[in-house]
């Protein structure tokens, strides 16, 4: 049997390979197999470490969660500025492009969430906590005076998030709305909300 730490790189390896192997078929067309290949692995080697691969697919959602959340965390700490802070959000909740294997794996998830409860609830959590990260701006703003807001914070934190939701879905999708377009939207959308440029 493989040491601990040997499991440890053959698990974060399997994961590493599992997101490539999402990346190039879509979550619903991927297999064991297409797992193994993107691993230099047989699929006897990827199902002994997950014996389920939607166990394996379910620690990759919950990889991406906490690592776009982590993202998001360290962009509302960046400046002291509370407009600077609000712009630094607003760019790290949205996909770099379409290409952005993180938001990808996120939106490859989404549909997911209506049938397993699981992701519905990381889903819901990483909704959340990104809603509580946007409204602690708001908040701070407003008491230091240099946000006179418009709409109640946690109204304007949710609709946020909610606006990153849809325009990142346009980004990956390559629709009329692209990355540039989405932050005018979305940064105009903010400074009506607190009352200066943003």
């Amino acid at each position: 049997m493989a040491r601990p730490k040997r499991q440890d790189e053959r698990r974060a390896y399997l994961l590493a390979a599992t997101r490539a192997a999402i990346m190039a078929r879509g979550l619903a067309g991927v297999r064991v197999r297409d797992i193994a290949d993107a691993a230099g692995m047989s699929p006897g080697t990827v199902t002994y470490y997950f014996r389920d691969v939607q166990d394996l697919f379910a620690d990759v959602y919950d990889e991406a969660v906490e690592r776009f959340y982590a993202r998001r965390s360290q962009a509302a700490e960046q400046h002291e500025d509370p407009a600077r802070r609000l712009a630094g959000m607003i760019d790290s909740g949205l996909p770099s492009g379409p290409d952005d294997e993180l938001c990808c794996l996120l939106y490859e998830f989404s549909p997911q969430a209506r049938m397993r409860r699981g992701e519905a609830v990381m889903r819901r959590s990483l909704f959340d906590r990104q809603a509580d990260l946007y409204e602690r701006i708001l908040r701070d703003g407003a008491d230091s005076q240099a946000f006179s807001l418009t709409t109640p914070p946690t109204d304007a934190a949710r609709n946020l998030v909610a606006l990153e939701d849809a325009y990142g879905y346009h980004i990956i999708t390559g629709t009329s709305v692209d990355r540039k377009e989405a932050l005018r939207l979305m940064t105009g959308y903010a400074a009506h909300v607190v009352g200066v440029e943003v």
